[in-house]
């Protein structure tokens, strides 16, 4: 692929992964008050956060492996497909079953986030994974900012207008990418990988005997864990302590979003330049665990604000860093069962985060859940710093 293909490639997964995240921020602050519809219990919201996850996690290594069998492309098409299904189904819910369904459906097709930082990986060099993944986070980030902040203005005209508009979205983002994605996978890399089975239980059983590899996907599952305990219970918080409602949260989730574009989109290449993947883990795991442990006991705005403010940045410096070491580490035929391997134990982390986070909200307590959740955030930052010493590229 020449030069202007790559960089045509990169900005068309840009934009794709934009418009995807733009439909799911759209969709994420509305989840707790288009369940309490339904009469949904705390406990209920929280497995309505999880279905989405649980079906990550079974699903982004399957489609992770069938990209690098067939090539990204079709999976990203038919994922997108799915999404926008998906968000037509949401729209239509008449029960909680039928929403914890449409939910579900919208997991599968979110499988596709993997695939498309596999497609990053395949299109450029390994010293600049870093700012390659950054600038797939700021797309993450971005639709945080702008999906919750459209999410907000449409909820006005009615809830169900929002996931309406979210099938629409996905419909265009179709559109592009048919137009304007190609193919990132060499013909020769995918034969390499039709070589071995597509349910390959011996390369899994590799993958997980090797021991950096092992370790960063287990660091990720924490550091995710802390956090989706965290984003699972923010409206039912905010909504206790501040009265907030649809549209304050959604503003909420624009303004991490704001902070999670500065880092990812600008700043986070020339950090890993200067300060290298494990400081930028490490630091990035710090900052969260003092975000969390501000928001549990945030009395006022300006101390909340701070708190989101400190988790942002924290997540926009680990993650990127985690992805693009683990990528690092990887053959190219098999990127994408890699960092869809990896996608499952963040997926693993977000179907057990919300319940829990959300039980001990209900059972002990606001502030309990982002307590609970800086105790997960100390433990990985221990194991982080550990394994770090010993990983080398």
């Amino acid at each position: 692929m020449t030069g202007i293909l790559r960089r045509r490639a990169s900005a068309t997964i840009f934009l794709t992964i934009l418009l995807d995240l733009i439909g799911f921020g759209m969709i994420l602050p509305l989840l707790p008050f288009y369940a309490q519809r339904f009469h949904a219990t705390p406990l209920q919201i929280g497995v309505l956060f999880s279905s989405y996850s649980l079906a990550q996690l079974v699903f982004a290594p399957l489609l992770g492996r069938l990209s690098d069998r067939t090539g990204r492309r079709p999976v990203l098409l038919a994922s997108i497909c799915g999404s926008a299904a998906a968000y037509l189904l949401f729209a239509a819910a008449g029960s909680f079953p039928m929403l914890l369904l449409a939910r579900t459906l919208s997991g599968i097709a979110a499988s596709n986030y993997g695939i498309a930082q596999a497609y990053i990986a395949d299109v450029t060099a390994p010293e600049e994974r870093s700012r390659a993944m950054g600038l797939v986070g700021a797309a993450f980030g971005s639709g945080f900012v702008l999906g919750p902040a459209l999410g907000g203005l449409l909820a006005r005209f009615g809830t169900g207008a929002v996931p309406l508009a979210a099938a629409a979205l996905s419909g265009l983002n179709l559109l592009i990418a048919l137009i304007w994605l190609p193919e990132s996978l060499p013909r020769e890399v995918r034969g390499r990988s039709q070589a071995h089975p597509w349910l390959d239980v011996d390369g899994l059983r590799g993958l997980w005997r090797d021991v950096p590899l092992r370790g960063l996907m287990l660091l990720f599952f924490l550091v995710m864990l802390g956090f989706s305990m965290m984003e699972g219970t923010l409206a039912l918080f905010c909504q206790e302590r501040f009265g907030f409602g649809v549209a304050e949260t959604s503003w909420l989730f624009a303004y991490v979003g704001v902070v999670l574009v500065v880092i990812q989109g600008g700043l986070i290449g020339p950090l890993a330049r200067r300060f290298g993947e494990r400081r930028l883990i490490l630091g990035g795991i710090l900052l969260m665990g003092l975000g969390l442990g501000l928001l549990a006991v945030a009395p006022e705005l300006w101390l909340l604000s701070l708190s989101l403010g400190l988790l942002a940045l924290g997540s926009g410096l680990h993650n990127p860093s985690t992805l693009a070491l683990l990528s690092r580490l990887t053959r190219a035929e098999s990127q994408g069962g890699t960092i869809g391997l990896s996608r499952s134990f963040g997926a693993l982390a977000r179907a057990l985060g919300p319940p829990a986070g959300t039980w001990l909200f209900g059972a002990a307590g606001p502030g309990w859940p982002f307590w609970a959740a800086g105790g997960v955030m100390l433990v990985a930052w221990l194991i982080a710093w550990d394994l770090l010493r010993r990983v080398t590229v």
